[in-house]
């Protein structure tokens, strides 16, 4: 067996590395990118060895694209689910469907620890702006790159250049909503779930909005 073979089938390799993706995406959604240190991130999951980080993903900007693709899989099949029961469904797609569609896996999300990890990595990433970095992820996950083109398109002519934009703005409102709902531990869950559906039709009222002086 190579070593190659090796390194790829050795479980502690593989705990160390999802270790390290949990509590780097801990770390960057309490405190943002750059005041996290790679050295933090390994003594938070016990490593006494300093390089950890180098040593499995080089540095934080591959460590950062490991959240993407710890996460996102599971976020894009669920995404998926969603948009297919609303093409069944006949009905014209709209700004309200496609946001519930796009938001509810980042609702159905949560950590060991119950927290929403992920919405809040993405506001770590958007606070020391590296929002970005999503992009380069973009084409491994393309129902959620065919639900944010779906919602672009539904914007009118004078507003369409501003949807990328658009969509970093919702995403912000509801990982905001997520982390209201995250530090409050004696929310009910009914109560939490109707939080996020008004933060849905808020985050879809705002996607859609016209911008001054050209409503009619």
């Amino acid at each position: 067996m190579t070593e190659t073979a090796r390194k790829r089938n050795d479980p502690r390799r593989d705990a160390t590395r999802a270790a390290l993706i949990e509590a780097a995406e801990r770390l960057f959604a309490e405190s943002g990118v750059e005041a996290v240190s790679t050295r933090q991130i390994g003594a938070a999951i016990g490593s006494l060895n300093t390089n950890v980080v180098a040593y499995h993903f080089g540095g934080k900007p591959a460590l950062i694209e490991a959240v993407f693709h710890h996460r996102l899989p599971a976020i894009d099949r669920r995404r998926g689910e969603l948009l297919a029961e609303l093409e069944a469904g006949g009905a014209p797609l709209t700004i309200p469907a496609l946001v519930r569609a796009f938001a509810l896996p980042l609702f159905e999300q949560v950590d060991s620890a119950g927290q929403h990890s992920f919405a809040r990595f993405l506001v770590g990433l958007e606070r020391s702006g590296m929002s970005g970095a999503r992009g380069a992820v973009a084409g491994d996950y393309p129902v959620s790159a065919r639900l944010t083109e779906l919602l672009v398109a539904q914007l009118p002519p004078e507003t369409s250049g501003e949807g990328h934009l658009r969509m970093r703005l919702i995403v912000s409102l509801l990982a905001t909503v997520l982390q209201v709902i995250d530090r409050d531990p004696a929310l009910a869950p009914a109560a939490a779930r109707r939080m996020f559906d008004n933060a849905i039709a808020m985050a879809a009222a705002a996607f859609g909005a016209p911008v001054e002086g050209t409503a009619r």
